[in-house]
Parts: C-alpha cells; sequence; structure tokens
C-alpha cells in the first residue's frame, strides 16, 4: 500500500507540474505550436544524433564498470538494455525503475551483486562528472567572459552571480566526492556508519551498509573509475549538445557554453521524486533559459516549445525502449 500510494503520488505530481506550465503560459501555447510545427528538420535529425551518441557512451560507460566486476557484454547489447530502461524510467517513478531492468539484464547467476555494484556507481558517477562539466565550464566562462559574470542563479530565494554559481557547483561536487569517499574509504565509512546507523529513517544505516558491500570492490579498479568519470562528462555533454540542437530547430539562440552550464544542472532537477522527471524538466527548462540577464534569452513561448519538443524526443527512445521489452531476450554474457 505504501509502495501504491508513493507512485500514485509522483505520478499525480508530475501531471499537476506539467498541466500547471501548460496552463500558465496557456497564452504563448498556439504560439509554441506553431513553433514546433515549423521546427527546422535538420537541427532535429542532429538533436537525434546528439541523444544516440548519449546512449552509446552511456552504454560504454557502463560496460567499463561491469567488465571491471567480470562481466563481459557488447556495447550493442548494453545499448539496447540502456535504450529498453529509458521506457521504464518513464513508467515507473524516477530512474530507479530502469535501473532495475538494468541490473536484471545484466545479471549472471552468482554475481548479481556484481550486477548491482555496476549500475549503482554508473549512477553516483554520473552525477559526479554532469556537476565536473557544469563547475569546468562554469569556471572557463566566468573568468573569460566579463559580462557572464552579472548571470543569476536564483534558489530558495538566494541568488547566487558569477563565481558564486561556480562556487555553488563546487560545493555540490565536493558534496558527492565526500559521498564517494564514505563507499571507498574504510575510515569514511566507519564514521559515516556512526553518524548515521541509528537513523531509521529510509533504514540509512543499512542502506549505508549494503551501497558499501557492494562497491567496494572498484578500489582495486582505479582505472575503470578514472575512464568512467572522463566518458560521463562526454555523456553530459552530449546531452547538452541534444537540447541546444532542438532549441536551435525552432530559433533558439541562447550560447551553446550556458548549454553545457545549466542542463547538467537540470538533470539533477529532475531526480525530483516524479515519473521520469515528467513536468519537473519542463519547469527547470523555462527557469533556466528565460530570464533576461541569459544572452539570448528565450522567449516564454520558445522555451516551452523547446521542452515539449524534447520530451517528444525523450518518448521517442522510450517507446522504443518499449518495444524493445517485447522483443528482447537476456543475454548471459561474453560476446553477446
Amino acid at each position: 500500500m505504501k509502495g501504491l500510494v508513493s507512485t500514485v503520488g509522483r505520478v499525480l505530481l508530475s501531471a499537476v507540474l506539467l498541466g500547471l506550465l501548460l496552463w500558465m503560459f496557456r497564452a504563448q501555447l498556439p504560439d509554441a505550436l506553431a513553433r514546433i510545427r515549423a521546427a527546422r528538420a535538420s537541427y532535429l535529425a542532429l538533436a537525434l544524433g546528439w541523444y544516440l551518441v548519449f546512449v552509446l557512451i552511456s552504454s560504454w560507460r557502463w560496460k567499463i564498470l561491469l567488465a571491471a566486476r567480470g562481466l563481459h557484454f557488447s556495447t550493442w547489447y548494453l545499448g539496447r538494455v540502456f535504450v529498453l530502461s529509458l521506457f521504464f524510467c518513464k513508467l515507473l517513478p524516477t530512474s530507479i525503475g530502469g535501473d532495475v531492468f538494468r541490473i536484471s539484464y545484466t545479471a549472471r547467476p552468482g554475481k548479481a551483486a556484481e550486477a548491482f555494484s555496476a549500475t549503482l556507481l554508473d549512477r553516483l558517477i554520473g552525477f559526479v562528472s554532469l556537476l565536473l562539466l557544469a563547475v569546468l565550464v562554469s569556471l572557463g566562462l566566468f573568468a573569460f567572459s566579463p559580462s557572464a559574470r552579472a548571470l543569476e542563479l536564483p534558489i530558495l530565494g538566494v541568488r547566487f552571480q558569477g563565481f558564486g554559481i561556480a562556487g555553488l557547483l563546487a560545493a555540490g561536487l565536493l558534496l558527492l566526492v565526500l559521498v564517494l569517499l564514505v563507499f571507498f574509504n574504510d575510515r569514511a565509512h566507519r564514521l559515516a556508519v556512526r553518524l548515521f546507523g541509528r537513523v531509521r529513517f529510509l533504514r540509512l544505516g543499512e542502506r549505508l551498509d549494503r551501497v558499501y558491500d557492494a562497491v567496494k570492490q572498484y578500489r582495486h579498479h582505479r582505472g575503470a573509475l578514472a575512464l568512467s568519470i572522463a566518458t560521463g562528462i562526454g555523456v553530459q555533454a552530449a546531452l547538452a549538445l541534444s537540447w541546444h540542437a532542438v532549441a536551435r530547430a525552432i530559433g533558439g539562440t541562447v550560447p551553446l557554453v550556458y548549454y553545457l552550464v545549466f542542463i547538467p544542472l537540470l538533470n539533477i532537477v529532475v531526480n525530483i521524486p516524479t515519473i521520469g522527471g515528467l513536468g519537473v524538466r519542463e519547469w527547470a527548462y523555462v527557469l533556466f533559459f528565460t530570464p533576461e540577464w541569459v544572452p539570448g534569452h528565450l522567449a516564454r513561448e520558445t522555451a516551452l516549445a523547446a521542452a515539449l519538443l524534447f520530451l517528444a524526443l525523450d518518448l521517442v527512445f522510450a517507446l522504443a525502449g518499449g518495444l524493445l521489452f517485447a522483443v528482447m531476450r537476456r543475454r548471459a554474457g561474453e560476446n553477446d
């Protein structure tokens, strides 16, 4: 019953957020739909191509982590599983539903823990990579463009400006690094257990131990970890390029560098418990790209059209994943 209530609540939250967005922009909705109908096919094809690059790099990064634990699959097979997981990300609450199927399709007999640890670490490294990309790009942007230092990012009533935005991103990155340290360092893990071991909320102490046991073996695979972080930056860059191409298809003029800063932030925001980030992502895109202080900022109807177009692109891959689920069989590994 608790799970059912949670799922229904997230479905309703997604529907309310998306419906509220469309209602608030109801005056701009006809213009937004007109822009979508007039979208340039060449840029939409480019957005599709960058999304495919995102899928391929994500699959290859996952392959590296699986191989480090003795699970060998082809990138082609893992790419199909990754697309399949996108379907369940949209069908089930947050991205956890998709991760469950990723584990299911890579767990060989006696190696379920290895498949779980690879998928979990892939998720954690993904967060580190997206924040690392945002920090590096924002530092370069504010260092070499004095006008960009006037940018403001309002969060919970606090306005971060210029290098303050980079500092905020760096603080988030440091927090994630500390989380990883808890799973890779015995001393840090023991300290975390002392602090959170008795916390009954969400069985936090128990979950810390389970995650620690799952990922600690990767301390012997530093090369795989380093390569995964590096390719994770490529994953986030491909997504940013896909968003940028979608916006260009309908006349968007915000420079690419701002997508490299804001899209990683958007990818963090979408982990708010909804169904696949539906509603939250569209809100965040409009919030980030319409303020007047953003160079080439988007008109409200353009931002809404871009958000809806990317949603359609996302759903195309999710539906392809649904078709794969109907016909695809699980593989045993090795050269599949």
